[in-house]
């Protein structure tokens, strides 16, 4: 997989095995929250290959968009006859333009303010994934990852920020991929035997790491990879 920047906000790569019902009810039980995003920044809609009907496409815009307030800047789709039905609609099926990208065309119509413009950094954002990854998936990005599923063996994420996985952590993962220290990996269950962050390799295995199979905290200290069982949310009571 190519390098996928959300510098935009956040991009959702949604299931394509489920039906319409099951569909908006999974963009539906998303918290308000995650959508209150800043002024410059929106949410990407990837559908994959999925064939989005114009029933599909109106039931996300009254029950999703409008009823939850959500800017979608994208609705990104490799289905041709799906493209098209959003296009008519008057939606941008075009993942948005960086703003460095949109900074440097103006950069060479105004030479002298290259310096200026060029020490801007924006965040990449969240990129989150509503599936497992399986082997041989890979995904690379500048930004943050979520993983609501398992990280499979022979699977593998490159991030430049911090690393997610709610459920089991077999896979390959890379925080600060791209030089960033203050990164994190967290796992709903612990079970890979190598990680990296920044340019630090940490191993484990199950006889020596006494955080195996559980809900651990990965982070930098001093420059030293440290794991740890995350207990926090054991003792966490809700309701």
């Amino acid at each position: 997989m190519k390098p996928d920047t959300t510098h935009y906000g956040m991009k959702y790569i949604l299931p394509e095995n489920l039906n319409d019902d099951e569909l908006l009810g999974l963009l539906a039980g998303i918290p308000s929250d995650v959508y209150k995003l800043p002024e410059n920044q929106g949410v990407a809609l990837d559908f994959q290959t999925r064939k989005c009907s114009s029933e599909l496409i109106i039931q996300m815009l009254r029950e999703i968009v409008w009823e939850k307030n959500i800017r979608v800047i994208a609705w990104l789709c490799q289905n041709e006859e799906s493209r098209k039905l959003l296009r008519s609609a008057g939606l941008s099926t075009q993942e948005p333009e960086p703003e460095e990208k949109k900074s440097l065309k103006q950069v060479n119509q105004i030479p002298e303010q290259k310096n200026i413009i060029l020490k801007e950094k924006k965040y990449p954002g969240w990129k989150v994934i509503f599936n497992s990854l399986r082997s041989g998936q890979r995904i690379e990005t500048e930004g943050d990852v979520l993983v609501w599923g398992h990280l499979n063996a022979g699977a593998e994420i490159v991030a430049g920020g911090s690393i997610i996985v709610a459920g089991k952590l077999h896979g390959i993962v890379h925080a600060g991929g791209y030089g960033r220290k203050d990164i994190f990996v967290w796992s709903g269950c612990f079970e890979t035997p190598q990680i990296r962050l920044a340019n630090k390799l940490c191993y484990a295995d199950p006889d020596s790491t006494t955080c195996w199979s559980k809900c651990a905290l990965i982070t930098l200290e001093d420059g030293t990879p440290v794991i740890r069982e995350n207990k926090f949310f054991k003792n966490l009571s809700l309701g």
